[in-house]
């Protein structure tokens, strides 16, 4: 997958932009290992196996970005909003495998397989119970609010998503608002919430949170191209597995411009798809340009997360935030 020319002049390769913050995002494991304990063993053995199965850490990574981009903030504090921040995705995936009856993810066995899925969705609850804890013990008001608005709104675009499932027409109208919604609105308002915690004037605020927001959409956008191209050992997903859900993403809806005949938006009516007819979809998707447009879609959402930020003062943060853009375009997994 290409990289825009954009990023052609940065120093910092997309690859090391976690480097720059390794020292605090080891804060941030470390805080997280610590939040998670409880005396109620099923509990903490769930909330364990979820933390050791690793991940980017996405999401903390861009509040303490964003927040380092503004000079000047408590270590302590933002390692606990950071690990805040983990806590809420780590409930959402808890709870999408549960919904999706995924047996496995990042090449391990899910929650729901080892633990069942009552036992799953309670802890999915656990997890986010937590995270809002330590906002309200270690955040602002301000803080507080925005990411407690961001949870109604993953949880809408959940339940939208979940709504369209096998319904083309419902997804062509909706995907936006659902990848918006869920993916795109969490990571600005963990860049707002950085630079909340760093004191930054309204307009910092609402670069980062802009900045933020494109990448979010960005990263899905790859979600989607990677589930219908990606390989599976680093996916940890079957090809075509939001097919198989009925779930038309960015690919599949631009491939429908190429299919004059009507034959492929007629094979998607059947709303659910096996594996071998959801790997034939997701050929005709790859073959069809609408795959490469999808990644074009992709790139043009990096370069206008990066367009947000370029007024902030230059730093090794800003930087890393740039790369992170590169990074989230070029990834395969």
């Amino acid at each position: 997958m290409g990289i825009s020319p954009l990023y052609s002049d940065y120093s910092l390769a997309s690859s090391d932009w976690s480097s720059v913050i390794a020292n605090e995002m080891s804060h941030v494991e470390r805080t997280l290992q610590s939040v998670i304990d409880s005396d109620i063993v099923t509990a903490f053995d769930l909330a364990n196996q979820l933390l050791s199965s690793g991940g980017k850490r996405i999401r903390p990574s861009l509040l303490v970005l964003s927040a380092l981009a503004c000079d000047r903030c408590d270590l302590d504090q933002m390692a606990y909003l950071a690990a805040a921040t983990e806590l809420v995705h780590m409930a959402s995936l808890v709870h999408d495998d549960v919904i999706d009856e995924s047996s496995e993810r990042r090449g391990a066995a899910t929650a729901g397989d080892r633990f069942g899925n009552k036992i799953s969705v309670l802890g999915g609850d656990y997890l986010l119970s937590k995270a809002f804890n330590l906002l309200c013990v270690h955040g602002s008001q301000e803080i507080l609010q925005t990411l407690s608005s961001t949870a109604v709104r993953m949880t809408e675009s959940e339940i939208l998503q979940a709504s369209d499932e096998g319904d083309l027409a419902l997804w062509e109208a909706d995907y936006w608002r659902i990848i918006d919604g869920k993916t795109a609105d969490f990571m600005g308002s963990c860049c707002q919430c950085g630079a909340l915690l760093a004191g930054a004037d309204l307009a910092t605020c609402k670069a980062l949170r802009g900045y933020g927001t494109q990448l979010g959409l960005a990263f899905q956008i790859i979600d989607d191209v990677l589930d219908i191209a990606g390989d599976r050992s680093l996916t940890g997903k079957e090809i075509g597995a939001d097919l198989m859900h009925g779930k038309f993403t960015l690919p599949v809806l631009l491939a429908l411009r190429y299919s004059e005949d009507g034959s492929l938006r007629h094979r998607l009516s059947k709303g659910s798809f096996s594996i071998s007819e959801a790997e034939e979809i997701a050929a005709i998707v790859v073959s069809s340009g609408g795959l490469n447009e999808a990644k074009s879609v992709a790139v043009n959402c990096a370069e206008e997360a990066v367009k947000h930020i370029s007024g902030l003062q230059s730093s090794i943060y800003t930087e890393a935030l740039t790369a992170l853009a590169a990074f989230v375009i070029s990834r395969e997994g």
